[in-house]
């Protein structure tokens, strides 16, 4: 009942938008007079003919089964780009997104961050210099990097299900960055240090309270020489969802070979 509830006054509100910009074509009358005649706030008329501008053919009603209620229409109003407001609404309705997650991610470009990271995945398949596929098993967990050791080295807390967490250095597959003794091995810790700073985010999970590490997927393959896991990170910029950081997120090994901060082991 709430949902058709949220529905049908959305639909209202799309219904008005779109009878007031008729109405102010054919008679030329302001907004200001148009909202007084309706007995409506102006702020309010605004954003109902903001909402019919944006979606004049119509506007999806649902996402992954939940209803698009009026919070979010208001909150994605302001992108201007169609394929960015489907992509938020289609992202707040699969997580849940509260509306103040759904306007950070706004502000922080998630969008623009998911595109780019689908299109340098898209590009490092082509490339030549990879690293380098492996048919043996792996196993993939959600992780948080307590320490950055050196370019391709991590300390990790590893999520290996039912509450429990593990700690493991582990070392990057495919690839080595130079010693930490040489300038070109602290070019790529700093760098490492950087990318993986952007992946300290607010965990919805825990409302109010902040991730104090960053947020990563990790996929396991054997152990090295030095008993170290050998492993795949994966991350993405202000996002902590382990869904969405494996499917949209840049694979670190990668990103450090391409950027010429690391050999092909």
């Amino acid at each position: 009942m709430e949902d058709d509830a949220k529905l049908a006054a959305v639909k209202g509100y799309w219904q008005v938008g779109k009878i007031a910009l008729e109405y102010k074509n054919s008679t030329g009358k302001l907004i200001k007079v148009i909202a007084d005649e309706l007995y409506i706030h102006v702020a309010s008329l605004q954003k109902y003919l903001q909402f019919y501008k944006s979606f004049p053919d119509g506007y999806p009603e649902k996402y992954y089964d939940r209803v698009i209620h009026w919070t979010y229409i208001c909150t994605i109003l302001p992108v201007h780009d169609p394929k960015a407001r489907d992509f938020y609404l289609k992202e707040a309705c699969r997580n849940g997104w509260s509306k103040r997650e759904l306007v950070l991610h706004i502000n922080d470009k998630y969008y623009q961050t998911v595109t780019e990271a689908t299109k340098f995945n898209a590009k490092k398949v082509k490339k030549k210099l990879a690293v380098k596929p492996t048919d043996q098993q792996l196993y993939t967990y959600t992780a948080e990097v307590i320490k950055i050791v050196d370019g391709d080295t991590l300390d990790l807390a590893i999520d290996v299900g039912f509450s429990l967490k593990q700690e493991h250095r582990v070392r990057f597959r495919g690839i080595n960055c130079p010693e930490m003794e040489t300038k070109e091995g602290q070019k790529a810790k700093r760098f490492v240090e950087s990318e993986l700073a952007k992946c300290i985010v607010e965990k919805p999970d825990f409302k109010g309270e902040y991730a104090p590490r960053p947020v990563v997927i990790v996929k396991t393959y054997k152990q090295g020489m030095y008993g170290r896991y050998i492993v795949d990170i994966i991350y993405l910029k202000n996002e902590s969802n382990p869904e969405t950081i494996a499917k949209y997120g840049k694979l670190l090994n990668q990103v450090l070979l391409d950027k010429g901060l690391a050999a092909r082991a």
